[in-house]
């Protein structure tokens, strides 16, 4: 797409006497035409590949090659200044990825500095690879390699719009490094994937090579530059493929769980568990049932401890892996950008077995069905807890603050259903339901819909409602947003209604009863030739009224970030802030009260992260203003050292400095992370986090080994420590061991 000078000519004059240079405001190719140009034969073959990441199997040379990658990034349009060969192969069970990825610099230009689990792929040179298996132009499962065989895989979901990082599949790769280079190999059995019944297959496939000293971004079919590979609408083809059998995917996963713990106010405790993990079962090629018993979740990393400022709840991702896999077939609504906090999310996995209060429940189990079925993404899930007593909670000063109650046994279920439409399009429809032992229930239902027009319009639009035994006409929530995000221009627009009494027990909504509107406009000038990446200047507004139309917030911002070529980042940023507090006044700290009234505040944020993949970086931000009735600072620092690819070290501390005529206080907080690579198999993390809310010690260590895919042997050490009394409140020492049978 190209702009003509007229419609910004202002706006190139500006950045061209800031950055010095030209500017690439859109791609010089045909980028549709070299998609469609994109087909990759694969060829079958009796035996199967020795994966030893060498390509030294005559069966390769049956392959034809496929290569002439595409730059993103620094030059789009450009050709990959490396060259990079791929073929591909399958037999009955496998599918063999094998690509030659040439360096002119040799082993001495390769980057490596992460093998852990899911690894940073931005940070390392690498190459993934994602497939379309139902060539839907929606969905894709993405695989990922470094030269030192770091592994990462997840399922994609929305044309790229949505992701699920800790989906597992069963897989295998294997790397190996010489003077023209590095080369891999990939077998992925075709029980791991989904696909139909078709003799005949076609599938979207796409890859993407980094090459890391140069922050080099390089496509086999190129993509336009707002997105990454999820955006399976522009893969090419992969053909070749006939008569392909998913085989027979079916295997229990059972656990043994050895805790040793001590809870605050009593005696050590020893309670062995056993039950299944996961019971899987694909009972069609496309449609995959999932069922646990007795579940357990103690290898689960803990939450970051965050600091509340604001009158509404805070948002705590999912780490469970049960309710992790498969997530993209139940979200709902529009992307959010990383660390937004959602306006709404009608099903929220984390309502199942935890409080409010972030304490266990125990889970009976559950099962859960999800996949496609012709033109229709279907989500089924029902989970049942068993009945508990909470603990009493007391303050910093021995005061009770919260009676233990008692759970009753629950049951938490959804249906959330897709349909395809027209061209990387969907309409859909959910339903949940909770229902506690008793009278009580309380349920959603909710419709949606996602469009994409002129390939980079985006529009989103939902209307739910809730329903429990005392609800009444104001329990209803709807939203409609609408984005432009091409390579230059950035435009959004949405509005959000949500009632006073909307109320999704199984879902999350921080803040109810509000009309919400706001709308963005931004551009993303690229300077050609310039130690410059590129810019996003943005101007952001919006406000929050309450049902009968009175303003109760409103905000300004006005931000650019920059993206230098080594992959650092600065940011500097404006805002304008408005709150009226005219139903009740808010305790920002125990005994510290806003009271009632308007308040206006300015405030001016910077910050800036260093180059990711050296072996040391840092980070920091400062942030300085009114806040309320008084004045606020926040400063974050932050250092990484990471002398090799098997050993990473990051701390970071956060300090947030208010002062109010009605009290001042200061809260910090301190987290370290420390992560050891054995092998692609064997890993210690370690995080230990300070809260000075709280004078709390949090300690997380976590030993993790896989003997093979998907079966693994944890051993855990959680520890929370009073450092006022330096008494130890919790300990708990796991041992857990899940292994995987295949039926």
């Amino acid at each position: 797409m190209k702009f003509g000078y007229s419609a910004h000519g202002v706006l190139v004059g500006l950045l061209l006497a800031l950055t010095g240079g030209p500017l690439v405001f859109g791609q010089e190719v045909d980028w549709e035409a070299i998609q469609k140009s994109r087909v990759m034969t694969a060829v079958y073959i009796e035996g199967e590949i020795v994966l030893d990441g060498v390509l030294d199997e005559p069966e390769w040379d049956l392959a034809p090659p496929s290569g002439d990658f595409i730059q993103k990034f620094p030059d789009p349009g450009a050709p990959a200044t490396e060259q990079t060969e791929i073929r591909v192969l399958y037999n009955d069970e496998m599918l063999y990825i094998g690509a030659h990825c040439w360096d002119s610099a040799g082993p001495e230009g390769i980057i490596v500095n992460d093998i852990t689990k899911d690894f940073f792929t931005t940070q390392s040179d690498g190459l993934q690879v994602i497939l379309d298996t139902f060539d839907d132009d929606r969905n894709g499962f993405l695989f990922a390699s470094n030269p030192a065989e770091g592994r990462f895989d997840m399922q994609c979901n929305k044309n790229g719009d949505a992701g699920n990082v800790p989906w597992d599949g069963i897989w295998y790769n294997r790397a190996t490094i010489d003077e023209r280079g590095w080369h891999v190999e990939f077998a992925i059995p075709f029980k791991t994937l989904r696909f139909t019944k078709d003799e005949i297959q076609q599938w979207g496939i796409n890859f993407e090579r980094r090459i890391r000293r140069k922050y080099e971004e390089t496509y086999w079919s190129p993509m336009p530059l707002p997105y990454r590979l999820g955006r399976v609408s522009a893969a090419g083809r992969l053909e070749g493929l006939k008569g392909l059998k998913p085989g027979k995917n079916m295997y229990i996963k059972p656990y043994l769980s050895a805790p040793v713990m001590k809870m605050e106010g009593d005696d050590w405790d020893f309670k062995p568990e056993v039950g299944i993990e996961v019971f899987k079962w694909s009972v069609t090629p496309q449609l995959t049932l999932d069922a646990t018993l007795n579940t357990d979740f103690s290898q689960v990393e803990v939450d970051e401890v965050q600091t509340n400022l604001t009158r509404f709840s805070l948002f705590f991702p999912e780490k469970r892996d049960f309710f992790l896999e498969n997530a993209g077939v139940f979200s709902w609504g529009h992307r959010y950008d990383p660390g937004q906090v959602p306006d709404l999310m009608p099903f929220f996995s984390r309502r199942i077995g935890l409080t409010d209060e972030g304490e266990i429940v125990p889970l009976l189990g559950g099962a859960r069905l999800t996949g496609r079925a012709g033109k229709y993404s279907v989500g089924i899930m029902s989970m049942q807890t068993d009945e508990m007593w909470t603990s009493d909670e007391y303050d910093d000063r021995g005061q009770l603050t919260r009676e233990r109650k008692f759970e009753p046994t629950t049951n938490y279920s959804v249906i959330r259903v897709k349909r395809d439409v027209f061209s990387g399009s969907e309409i859909g429809g959910i339903v949940t339901n909770k229902e506690v032992e008793g009278p009580e229930f309380n349920r959603v239902y909710g419709m949606d819909g996602s469009f994409n027009f002129f390939r980079y319009m985006d529009i989103n639009a939902y209307l739910l409602k809730t329903e429990s035994e005392h609800g009444t006409d104001d329990d209803w929530a709807g939203s409609a947003h609408v984005s432009w995000k091409d390579d230059f221009w950035v435009v959004k627009a949405g509005q959000v209604l949500i009632g006073e009494e909307f109320n999704p027990e199984l879902g999350f909504v921080p803040r109810t009863g509000m009309q919400k509107s706001i709308g963005s406009f931004g551009i993303t000038p690229r300077p050609r030739n310039s130690f410059i990446r590129e810019i996003n200047p943005a101007v952001e507004a919006g406000y929050i009224a309450n049902m009968d139309g009175d303003i109760e917030s409103r905000n300004m911002e006005l931000d650019a970030r920059t993206t230098f070529s080594d992959g650092s980042t600065a940011f500097i940023g404006w805002e304008r802030q408005f709150e009226r507090l005219y139903e009740s006044e808010f305790e920002i700290r125990s005994g510290i009260v806003i009271p009632l009234g308007d308040y206006e505040w300015d405030t001016l944020q910077f910050s800036y992260d260093s180059d990711q993949s050296r072996k040391i970086s840092f980070s920091g931000s400062y942030f300085t203003g009114g806040f309320w009735s008084g004045d606020r600072d926040r400063y974050q620092a932050g250092l990484q050292f990471n002398p090799t690819y098997k050993f990473q070290t990051e701390v970071n501390f956060t300090r947030n400095d208010v002062d109010l005529p009605e009290g001042a206080f200061i809260v910090d907080l301190v987290g370290a992370r420390v992560n050891y690579s054995f092998s692609k198999r064997m890993f210690l993390n370690a995080l230990i986090q300070y809260d000075s809310d709280n004078e709390e010690l949090l300690s997380n260590i976590r030993f993790n080994f896989m003997p093979k895919p998907l079966s693994d042997i944890y051993l855990v050490y959680n520890e929370r420590r009073d450092l006022d009394s330096n008494e130890v409140l919790d300990r708990a020492l796991t041992l857990k061991l899940t292994w995987v049978f295949p039926l």
